[in-house]
């Protein structure tokens, strides 16, 4: 793939949940738990060196596509927010400049909650959007659509 064949990328997605923020911050919100409830990661590893630097990162395996490992950038559980972005690996060489944030937002009377992922990065095609929606349907299946 050369140069010119990418394109500059800013994708949003969102999933409405009939549960409360704080309840489906306690499943996503961990920076290295997210093999925990996304179906797509096999495994999260904390990198060997992770007590020796300052910067908090993870090491994510996904069946049939190259390890990555990720960097908090930061984050914010009194706002249900956190911010990350591609560190090293193979995935990262290909889908350049990806950087990332996931969020809890709360709805009416706390009876239900949005989840937004959003990112960008320059890749030729969407190279997230499937990824975002798989953990989506895994938030539904846990918590309920909303309306059904």
């Amino acid at each position: 793939m050369s140069d010119e064949e990418y394109r500059h990328w800013e994708v949003t997605r969102t999933v409405l949940l009939p549960a409360r923020a704080e309840d489906v911050w306690d499943v996503i919100g961990g920076f290295y738990t997210i093999h925990e409830w996304h179906p797509d990661i096999a495994v999260t590893e904390v990198p060997e060196d992770q007590t020796s630097q300052r910067h908090m990162r993870r090491r994510l395996t996904f069946p049939g596509q190259p390890m990555t490992v990720e960097q908090l950038v930061s984050l914010d559980n009194a706002d249900l927010h956190y911010t990350y972005k591609w560190h090293e690996g193979d995935w990262g060489e290909r889908v350049k400049n990806y950087h990332a944030s996931l969020r809890v937002l709360a709805g009416d009377e706390e009876e239900s909650c949005m989840v937004q992922w959003k990112s960008r990065f320059d890749y030729p095609s969407d190279a997230i959007s499937q990824f975002y929606l798989n953990g989506f349907h895994a938030l539904e299946e846990r918590f309920g659509k909303m309306g059904g």
